[in-house]
């Protein structure tokens, strides 16, 4: 998958890898709904992958944060500015992306959590302010149903999307799907508490879909409800 060439997943949802992590597009009745924003220097290809999609700038009505981890909401502050765009993230990350909360690092480890402090802060890019503070079920205003289930252990305000029309689910990096294609929990080095985000991917069971979207790896297609109840299984154990 090639930076900002758009991959479609279903009817209506397509996938755009800006730097850092993929950019979930959702269009609806000509309205255009996004899922994360990569990292700082992101909105170029973003809004590149757009256009060959057919889209302009100016039908994007919404961006949803899934975290407020910089690969995910660094690129939010130039892909918004100027523009007539809300912006959605859950209510306990809310004030790290407006920038009256300092965001904690991505990495555990504290030693280089503090090394790296500053190269965090500038990915970061600039905060902007959030007009939807978001909780678990809330549905997000679109021309189809857009579910917020609430996925925290990754990090405090991790969410994921529910597509019940599309049959599909997005869950930022609430799981994983790179090694030899299998899917896995997030990543421990990133992750803020490990146990809670397995009782998160848990949840998840009790979603209907066919295709689960992540943000570091293709969509999965094949029995993703069964690879997910056999990782449940496994972590059960």
């Amino acid at each position: 998958m090639k930076f900002g060439m758009p991959i479609a997943i279903t009817g209506g949802v397509f996938q755009i890898r800006a730097l850092g992590a993929r950019v979930t597009v959702l269009v609806e009745n000509g309205e255009v709904l996004l899922v994360d924003a990569g990292l700082y220097g992101s909105s170029g290809t973003i809004l590149q992958g757009l256009e060959t999609l057919g889209l302009r700038p100016e039908q994007i009505g919404r961006v949803v944060i899934t975290h407020a981890h910089p690969d995910h909401s660094g690129g939010l502050g130039r892909l918004v500015a100027g523009r007539d765009i809300a912006v959605a993230v859950h209510r306990l990350e809310a004030d790290i992306i407006a920038g009256t909360a300092t965001p904690p690092s991505p990495l555990q480890n504290e030693l280089m959590g503090k090394v790296t402090k500053p190269v965090v802060s500038r990915l970061m890019g600039s905060s902007v302010p959030v007009d939807d503070r978001l909780d678990d079920g809330d549905v997000i205003p679109f021309g189809t149903e857009v579910r917020v289930v609430h996925l925290p252990g990754h990090t405090e305000g991790s969410i994921g999307l529910h597509l019940p029309h599309k049959k599909a689910v997005i869950v930022g990096d609430a799981l994983r799907y790179k090694f030899a294609r299998r899917l896995s929990p997030p990543a421990p080095g990133v992750t803020q508490r490990p146990e809670e985000a397995m009782r998160s991917v848990r949840k998840l069971l009790d979603l209907d879909f066919d295709t689960i979207c992540f943000s570091h790896s293709p969509p999965m297609r094949h029995e993703p409800g069964k690879a997910l109840r056999r990782l449940v299984q496994q972590h059960s154990a």
